[in-house]
């Protein structure tokens, strides 16, 4: 009788008995790991670049920046990243042309991408539009709450303030379309395009944070192009064409009227100085007939004067009366008077 029990405590030692506890041991040890790895599942490193947003229940419970981040375990709490301020996300801008096939027709013809969308500008004109935002996270809990709505919403968005901005301007300010009427105040423009479509942009997500439907973030850039429509392009291409015609017309007229001018103020100048040479001659040709009379009456005496005078009557009074061809002397009141033939005296 005293042997049964014996044989009892053996078969609990046993190999199955160890076995079994050592089970147990490994069973303890496994649920301890796996306590401990479930409580600390949510402690974390933030990298510099990204940020945290802890979720309690289903409900943002905080926002922390890069660091080590100590939460609660799931479900309790859930631990989002999501890129910090620095980071600069980007998005192309589809443009909405469903509905309207008349409008993507219009991009259809044009050089402008696929993407690029039709606008209205102020004097009438029709320009295609194509941007691409840059944008970064300011506030990383509105951004998880509207993540899923990011891309529509900046869409819609930036729409708006391209519409905005382009009835607000003349076709001039976003595209060369007519380079005769350079204006420097237009290139001013174009320079400052992107900067208002940021601005434009920031304005109405400034409109939706206020509204309580904000996105969390912010536009730091917009690279914009503009195109023409292939059918205003080639308009605007002839335009051009026939303006250029034009400024070479009125470039060879200016030409032929200069070359004109030259020639009249050539002759001008020939007529003045034949007839200052002329002037001159005449001038010079009185001056040496009557140099012997007025150096008589310059520098002669007024006692000499009437000999000299009745000196220089008879030498010129008979080169004058071998000219004529009969002279007759008739005395006249005691005087002598020379008569010509054909004279009256």
């Amino acid at each position: 009788m005293s042997g049964a029990p014996l044989s009892g405590d053996r078969a609990l030692s046993g190999p199955v008995a160890q076995s079994v506890a050592m089970g147990f041991v490994a069973l303890r040890i496994a649920t301890v790991l796996l306590a401990l790895g479930w409580a600390t599942m949510n402690v974390r490193q933030v990298p510099p670049e990204m940020q945290a947003v802890v979720m309690r229940l289903g409900a943002i419970d905080r926002v922390q920046q890069s660091g080590l981040v100590i939460a609660w375990p799931r479900p309790i709490e859930r631990v989002l990243l999501v890129p910090g301020p620095v980071q600069q996300m980007s998005q192309r801008l589809a443009a909405n042309t469903a509905g309207a096939p008349g409008l993507s027709n219009v991009v259809a013809l044009s050089d402008a991408p696929a993407t690029a969308g039709s606008f209205l500008t102020g004097d009438g004109g029709v320009v295609l539009l194509d941007a691409t935002l840059t944008w970064r996270i300011v506030d990383a809990a509105a951004y998880v709450l509207a993540e899923q709505h990011i891309a529509p919403a900046l869409r819609r968005a930036a729409e708006g303030a391209a519409v905005a901005i382009a009835a607000a301007r003349p076709l001039d300010d976003f595209v060369v379309a007519r380079p005769e009427r350079a204006d420097p105040r237009a290139q001013a423009a174009r320079e400052a395009l992107r900067a208002a479509f940021a601005a434009e942009v920031n304005r109405r997500l400034r409109a939706l944070d206020a509204s309580g439907a904000g996105l969390g973030i912010e536009v730091t850039r917009a690279d914009v192009s503009a195109y023409l429509p292939a059918s205003a392009k080639l308009a605007f291409d002839a335009v051009l064409n026939a303006g250029q015609m034009a400024e070479q017309g009125i470039a060879q007229a200016r030409t032929g009227a200069e070359q004109a001018r030259q020639a009249a103020a050539q002759e001008s100048d020939r007529i003045v100085a034949a007839a200052q040479a002329t002037a001159a001659e005449k001038i010079a040709d009185a001056h040496a007939k009557t140099a012997e009379i007025a150096s008589l009456a310059a520098d002669n005496p007024p006692d000499t004067r009437p000999a000299l005078i009745e000196r220089l009557y008879r030498d010129r009074i008979v080169a004058i009366l071998k000219g004529a061809g009969a002279v007759t002397a008739v005395d006249a009141r005691g005087g002598t008077r020379v008569i010509l033939p054909g004279s009256l005296q």
